[in-house]
């Protein structure tokens, strides 16, 4: 693995990878760098589109109390198109001209009216929208129109490739072209708006083409007048309009237009294929106008033939493609490709996708997990661009509850930037142990958490599930980086994590890094009601080194927190975990107290020799029970590791030992605590506790035994002195 050249990904879209074959450097790149030049525009562009989605969606909570998203019968491409023309939108004016078209075709087809009307407006929309998209193209054309042989006639044609059927004539007329200017004005005169032909005139044409040759620019009008639809030296959108303003009839449909002019560019027709306009930069505009044969034999049509070999096309033919064949299914329609070079901005897809498939309900997916997936691109696109809120929100349009919870609850784990608490989400338990709020949780973060909170009414457990999970990676830096750093040598040696908790009394405690860290993460754990681990979390890293520091104070707090859920804990592991150490400290918090008064005669005597008896069975109870503290990590020395299950954590066979070692001195600690007061409250009389099982230092097991041994011989002769 150590030369292996496969690509690592991490939360928030980073990349880690070799920069080559031979090259041992490694880079941590992010996705956002290969999707957008700029990010605060990428920043801005996505957050306007997923807006244009939020104002007309509507959020519910279904019985299993995860929030579902809806959008309201109001909405129409139209409308979300009218909210994206706002002023602050970064939406380009393209973009919005794409939408146009979608609500022309789209739009218009929902609408319950007459179907003649309906294919009227159409067709009349359509016109409107390409008259405007190549109005440029036309402009450039009718500069170079003065250079030609035949400047009228170059000047003419242009404005008819643009439907100026006005400007054309007066073209003409300026050039006193006056027969020119008479069979512009009277061609599409069949035609109601949206252009169509007078079959009369094309004929007349048609037969005058077949006499003696005209000038080429002339010959050129004259075929576009007569209908045969001329389209060479023509960007695909004018090749495309002259079919459907000249060659098609007025009671012909738009849909009717784009299957001729499908048919001509598949066959091999002499006109240009619909590329995607970001395909001609600056300098390459002549390359639009080319027809696929004429792209193969040009060097700098590589990347246009291979779109053209994959069938990707520019997004607006593929919605007037929609349009005219119902059956196309919309995951073949709507390739990232089509918008953008950007082979995973799938921005503009989804958007696309979302309004015809679940706004105005025309067309839909041969699976639905193919929306899924469009979702669940933007989402990580979103991500990547740090708006992870605006993230959760287009994956709550999932069409599998099951699966939308998951990836929700998967993206909170991840997108959460720490695992500090904040005003808009405090923990549910224990938020007394930890310091109040820190000023690293900035206002964009409180007004995500909000937004999900509330907006988007995502259950707090989600939040509080994926904030433990965030406290379990923060713990683990903390402790690999911060201890490590400070204090190289074994962990015995290192200072107390919470040596800075003076009293039992403070409310929010000063805490050092890795203790705070450690805190975190049980906090959290409790408040996402994940007690067994919170558990376990205590067993491992918090009682053993409260109790080497004799800081029972702290250790206190946080079982008392832990008490509180012990109904989600294993009563087994419960009872050979936490009681024991609630024990311990309550025995030895108590037992000064009634040793003190005992020796000074004060109080009732009679109820102080009983509470006195209770803590001495308490204490032999304890001596039994403090065994079991060791087998989690009795590890022997050729193990590999161990597997917490309730972490859900591998220990490597180091890291056990280690755990193991500190465990024993703790352990043995309490021990010899336990014992001394056992031995003082029972007078020296330890018979009941078996001195060999309990886990005591060395030198602490051989006088402990000697201690038993002498009180048995005590009492041995002392009987046979009786007998």
């Amino acid at each position: 693995m150590a030369r292996s050249f496969r690509v690592a990904f991490g939360p928030q879209g980073q990349l880690v990878y070799l920069q080559g074959k031979a090259s041992s450097v490694l880079t941590i790149d992010n996705l956002a760098h290969h999707l957008h030049a700029n990010h605060d525009d990428a920043v801005a562009l996505h957050t306007s589109t997923v807006r244009a989605q939020w104002e007309h969606s509507v959020i519910s909570t279904g019985d299993d109390e995860s929030p579902q998203v809806s959008f309201r019968e109001t909405t129409s491409i139209a409308s979300v198109l009218a909210v994206l023309q706002q002023t602050d939108s970064a939406v380009s004016s393209e973009e919005q001209r794409l939408l146009e078209l979608a609500a022309v075709l789209f739009d218009e087809s929902a609408d319950n009216t007459n179907e003649h009307v309906r294919m009227i407006r159409q067709r009349q929309g359509v016109t409107q929208w390409l008259m405007g998209a190549v109005y440029d193209a036309v402009q450039r054309d009718l500069l170079h129109a003065s250079k030609s042989e035949s400047p009228a006639a170059a000047a003419v044609f242009a404005l008819l490739s643009g439907h100026r059927i006005e400007a054309a004539c007066l073209a003409a007329t300026a050039h006193r072209d006056y027969r020119l200017a008479t069979l512009v004005a009277q061609s599409g005169s069949g035609g109601v708006g949206g252009g169509g032909n007078d079959k009369q005139m094309q004929a007349l044409l048609r037969a005058q083409l077949k006499g003696p040759a005209f000038a080429p620019e002339y010959q050129r009008v004259y075929e576009v007048l007569a209908g045969d639809g001329v389209a060479a030296g023509l960007d695909w959108k004018r090749a495309f309009g002259l079919g459907l303003w000249f060659t098609q009839t007025p009671v012909d449909s738009v849909s009717s237009a784009v299957q001729s002019f499908q048919r001509d560019f598949e066959r091999g027709v002499q006109v240009a294929p619909p590329l995607p306009s970001w395909l001609f930069k600056p300098g390459t505009e002549d390359l639009a106008a080319q027809s696929a044969d004429e792209l193969r034999e040009d060097r700098r049509g590589e990347s246009a033939v291979d779109l053209l070999q994959r069938g990707v096309y520019d997004a607006v033919f593929q919605l007037l493609r929609l349009f005219a064949q119902p059956a196309y299914p919309l995951e073949r329609a709507l390739p990232s490709e089509a918008f953008t070079p950007a082979r995973g901005d799938v921005r503009q897809s989804a958007m696309l996708a979302w309004l015809l498939a679940r706004v105005r309900r025309c067309r839909g997916f041969d699976d639905m997990m193919s929306y899924d997936w469009l979702l669940a691109s933007w989402a990580a696109q979103l991500e990547v661009l740090g708006l992870w809120h605006w993230a959760c929100y287009v994956l709550l349009q999932l069409s599998s509850p099951p699966h939308r919870n998951h990836a929700i609850r998967a993206l909170l784990e991840r997108a959460l930037p720490n695992s500090l608490p904040t005003v808009s989400l405090p923990p549910a338990i224990g938020a007394d142990l930890l310091p109040g709020i820190s000023s690293d949780s900035t206002d964009a973060v409180e007004e995500q958490i909000r937004f999900v909170l509330q907006e988007l009414q995502l259950p707090r457990s989600w939040l509080f599930a994926a904030y433990a999970t965030r406290s379990r990676y923060d713990r683990d830096w903390a402790e690999t980086h911060v201890v490590r750093s400070r204090v190289p040598s074994a962990p015995l040696t290192t200072s107390s994590h919470f040596g800075r908790l003076a009293s039992a009394q403070h409310v929010a405690p000063v805490l050092d890094t890795v203790a705070e860290t450690i805190l975190q993460h049980f906090v959290w754990l409790l408040s996402a009601n994940q007690a067994a681990a919170a558990h376990a979390v205590v067993l491992q890293r918090i009682a053993p080194d409260a109790v080497l520091r004799g800081e029972y104070h702290v250790l206190k707090r946080v079982l008392e927190h832990l008490q509180s859920v012990q109904h989600l804990v294993p009563r087994d592991e419960w009872m050979a975990g936490g009681q024991v150490y609630l024990t311990f400290i309550a025995s030895i918090d108590e037992l000064p107290n009634v040793l003190s008064s005992i020796a000074s005669g004060a109080g009732d005597a009679e109820a102080l020799a009983q509470r006195a008896n209770t803590i001495y069975e308490q204490m032999s109870v304890l001596l039994t029970a403090l065994p079991a503290l060791l087998a989690r990590f009795n590890t022997q020395a050729h193990v590999v590791g161990i597997y917490d299950s309730h972490e859900a954590n591998w220990y490597v066979g180091s890291e056990a030992s280690e755990l193991h070692v500190k465990y024993s001195v703790a352990v043995s600690e309490m021990a010899s605590m336990v014992t001394g007061f056992v031995q003082e409250l029972g007078s020296g009389d330890m018979k009941s506790v078996d001195a060999s099982s309990v886990p005591l230092a060395q030198d602490m097991r051989i006088l402990r035994t000697y201690q038993l041994a002498k009180s048995c011989f005590g009492s041995l002769v002392s009987s046979e002195l009786e007998a």
